[in-house]
């Protein structure tokens, strides 16, 4: 039987260390302290070390704070402690996702200085070599602040958190003091002397330490500690001797240059506690933290996580390889979709649909059925198969293909392909849900990453037609009658309007709004990952520069439970590296072959 369903209409390095080595300073002289030089100055750089009786930085947080414990002693590496593209990332986090990492690190405030309720006004800075200009503000989120001086000194939000973390433990703390908070990095704290009242604040102090580690970078020849071999100490006390350290690239160096200690074996053998009384942790929690809350520093993939190889000789065939290799048991298989291989727009919303009715998404030529396709369908031996696309997508004489392998085939197809995915949500849904994704219709990669969440997450993916500022009655008609309260978008503001995003609540029973979004395809995957698989042990990756693998891969991975991140072929991001790792993956599928995902992506290579 046949069947169509359409919906139509449609610091130098002596000069910053350890607060606690620091005489106090009158609360009275810091409060308020926000201006500063335009430009941190000195008058040539100091490189001698200082040795002080002290046991530099913290070895365990605060009593009452907790951390997921994601990182292994096995894989710190003292001369490569971050990679250059992660610490340099002038786009790290958006403002939004840095003032949820901060609420999700607090409890319940007994002050006013918690880092997520916290507000100062900050100083305006001319650009300099360090960084562009920063304008001033008033009355701003510490989470406004870190992002600004992201984007002004190109150091990664997610290492101003973590410095944060390793020199006061702000980010946890529910009962910051004043002192801790006018000296958040430890800006300007010579291990001699109190610290510097110029640089109190925490907008200086962010500000100060970003230019910093920007002059190590700019600057190497000034510093002690430089790419190649360095002997660095273990602690201030010169008897406890020092390490040979291959410092590999300029962000490991910033960060000796910074905290000029390396840990010794006592340190790494208790990561999360103490070691021995010539231990220091400083470069070490820097390590352990950043992998705790956002995945290796080094970009790179543990070794621990398997990994295996999905591939055809064309794309038809690695969407059967990916449906033999989900669903060896053709008993378990009711429903198969049918998408065209040769354009995304119809096959976006497929996914989910596919994944909810326990089946693969096969693709096909728009004229005819491919052998590989045919021979996987008579192996399921479907009762149902749908259709997505139109006369004009997929052909009448492939439907009549189809209608000899499956009890019913029906075709799904609109206008066009906002309607068609409209279409498939009321089909595909009809019980409704509580949860809709958007998508851009006018690319692919964001939708693919949110087709594999949302057909995990057993909810549909509905389109925007790019430059939307508001959505069409047809749109919010559908959700409404989904009774979803939640909308998910994939994509920032460029990709999807807030004023869309803000219209679909008109006549829905809508009360929640949720952006995913990153300042790239890879950085957007990885978002929509972190908010739909928070735990997972099975993971996809397909290539995020061209559509047909990751479509059928999607289908499958939100079957599974397991997200699809996005390659651009010759390594891994580090994005989706950051939420493998959090996550607890244990196996990573490569859909696609050698000329799609290289061997240097295979092998876990970093991006750069």
């Amino acid at each position: 039987m046949s069947r169509s369903i359409s919906l139509e209409a449609s610091a130098p390095q002596a000069r910053r260390r350890s607060l606690r080595a620091v005489a106090a300073i009158g609360a009275a002289a810091l409060l308020g302290s926000l201006v500063v030089a335009a430009t941190p100055a000195y008058a040539q750089p100091v490189v001698e070390p200082v040795v002080i009786d002290e046991t530099p930085d913290r070895a365990v947080v605060e009593s009452g704070n907790t951390f997921d414990s994601v990182a292994d002693r096995s894989d710190f590496d003292p001369g490569y402690l971050i990679s250059d593209l992660q610490f340099y990332d002038r786009n790290g986090m958006t403002e939004s996702e840095i003032q949820s990492f901060l609420a999700s690190k607090s409890g319940t405030c007994q002050n006013s200085r918690c880092l997520d309720i916290l507000r100062q006004d900050t100083a305006a800075r001319s650009a300099n070599e360090q960084c562009r200009s920063f304008s001033s503000g008033s009355d701003e989120r510490v989470s406004r602040i870190i992002y600004r001086v992201q984007q002004a000194c190109g150091i990664a939000a997610q290492v101003l958190l973590v410095t944060l973390q390793k020199e006061q433990s702000l980010v946890t703390s529910t009962a910051p003091s004043q002192r801790a908070v006018d000296f958040a990095l430890g800006y300007d704290c010579p291990d001699t002397a109190p610290c510097n009242v110029e640089y109190a604040g925490i907008g200086p102090q962010l500000y100060s330490a970003a230019w910093q580690f920007q002059r190590y970078r700019l600057n190497p020849s000034w510093y002690n500690n430089q790419i190649g071999t360095e002997y660095i100490q273990y602690h201030p006390n010169t008897s406890c001797g020092t390490k040979r350290v291959v410092i590999r690239n300029a962000a490991t160096a910033g960060l000796y240059n910074y905290t000029p200690y390396t840990p010794n074996s006592a340190a790494m053998s208790n990561l999360y506690g103490t070691g021995d009384s010539c231990s220091s942790y400083g470069n070490r929690n820097f390590w352990r933290l950043y992998t705790d809350w956002f995945g290796n520093p080094t970009g790179q993939l543990s070794s621990a996580v398997s990994k295996s190889r999905l591939a055809g000789a064309d794309r038809y065939s690695t969407s059967v390889a990916l449906a033999a290799s989900a669903y060896p048991d053709p008993s378990a298989v009711s429903t198969v979709y049918i998408a065209v291989g040769t354009g995304f727009a119809d096959g976006l919303a497929a996914a989910p649909a596919a994944a909810v009715a326990g089946g693969p998404l096969l693709l096909t030529n728009r004229a005819s059925l491919p052998d590989s396709v045919r021979a996987e369908i008579v192996r399921l031996a479907p009762e149902n198969i749908i259709v997505v696309g139109g006369p004009s997508v997929i052909s009448g004489s492939v439907v009549a293909s189809l209608e000899a392998l499956a009890t019913t085939v029906t075709r799904v197809s609109g206008d066009d392909r906002y309607a068609t995915a409209r279409a498939l949500a009321l089909l595909a849904f009809p019980d409704g849900a509580d949860e809709v994704f958007v998508a851009s219709g006018g690319n692919f990669p964001d939708a693919l990453a949110a087709s594999a969440a949302a057909g995990s997450r057993g909810v549909p993916v509905l389109l925007v037609p790019p430059g939307s500022n508001s959505a069409d009655s047809a749109t919010r008609s559908v959700i409404d009658q989904l009774g979803a309260t939640t909308v998910v978008a994939a994509g920032g503001t460029s990709v999807i309007s807030t004023n869309y995003l803000n219209s679909l609540k008109s006549g829905t029973d809508v009360t929640s709004l949720v952006r995913r979004g990153g300042a790239d395809r890879y950085k957007t995957a990885a978002s929509i990952n972190d908010y739909a698989f928070p735990t997972a042990t099975a993971g996809y990756l397909a290539s995020g520069v061209n559509f047909p693998d990751a479509l059928a891969a999607a289908a499958v991975a939100g079957a599974q439970n397991a997200p699809l991140h996005l390659s651009p072929g010759s390594c891994l991001p580090a994005a989706a590296v950051g939420h493998l790792t959090l996550s607890g993956v244990e196996s990573l599928t490569f859909v696609g072959g050698t000329s799609v995902l290289t061997s240097n992506a295979y092998n876990y290579r970093p991006c750069s």
